[in-house]
């Protein structure tokens, strides 16, 4: 290492260690893109790790696509193929623009299919509730997911169905943060907002088993639900 000693030694290694830190800054990036994301993000229990990083911006890539496609910010509400569909995160208000979109256009399909990464958990609740009372069924299909408050809109159908490719998966949920309001008022909110989501889940005769599977993971992550657990849970239909 004599060569360190020298000036023209130690700008050489500056000049490198930069060298080696610009391209580690540039693969964070490229790892952190939609393009690059890792594909076993949102592989079937079967191919990944049970818990896996979170990520609500993104959804699986189309078919015979590398790319993972980027997921909506609000939910978008279409009729074809034989099913509603829904898709995107679920953004406050998504409930009644939901509920709206039924009464406008009155599809005549009776199924619900989901590609959602979840958001706000109230208007999930109040989506599968309007699930429910229309008589609706609702499915994951091959190469979709449905991530954090979105199984509890599965949990809405009469008959609930996950393909052997879909993904579910749940996660601690934020119910609002208030920076005016006192610490333990917060935390009344928080626990206001478990007891409505085990209200919801005993309603819809799924197994509150899944709030613990939920609130054991950080919101930065995802537990992914094997099919044999969401069948123990109820959160299938047998």
């Amino acid at each position: 290492m004599a060569w360190l000693s020298s000036p023209q030694g130690a700008i050489r290694a500056v000049f490198i260690s930069q060298m080696v830190l610009s391209a580690a800054i540039i693969a964070l990036d490229l790892r952190g893109s939609p393009g690059n994301a890792a594909p076993g993000l949102f592989a079937p229990p079967a191919q990944g790790p049970s818990v896996r990083p979170y990520r609500p911006d993104l959804r699986p890539a189309a078919p015979g696509a590398p790319a993972m496609r980027p997921m909506p910010e609000k939910l978008e509400f279409a009729s074809a193929d034989g099913a509603i569909r829904i898709t995107g995160q679920i953004a406050p208000g998504d409930a009644d623009r939901f509920a709206g979109w039924l009464d406008q256009q009155r599809p005549p399909e009776t199924l619900v299919t989901l590609d959602s990464s979840g958001g706000s958990v109230s208007d999930a609740l109040a989506i599968g509730r309007t699930i429910r009372a229309a008589g609706f069924s609702t499915e994951v299909a091959d190469g979709a997911v449905c991530l954090s408050a979105c199984p509890y809109i599965l949990a809405g159908g009469s008959e609930r169905s996950v393909a052997a490719g879909g993904v579910v998966g749940v996660h601690q949920h934020y119910f609002g943060e208030n920076t005016i309001l006192p610490a333990f008022m917060a935390v009344k909110d928080v626990q206001r907002g478990q007891a409505s989501v085990m209200d919801y889940l005993t309603e819809m005769g799924v197994d509150l088993r899944l709030m613990s599977h939920a609130l054991r993971t950080p919101p930065e992550e995802i537990n992914i639900l094997d099919p044999a657990l969401m069948e123990e849970l109820r959160l299938v239909s047998p």
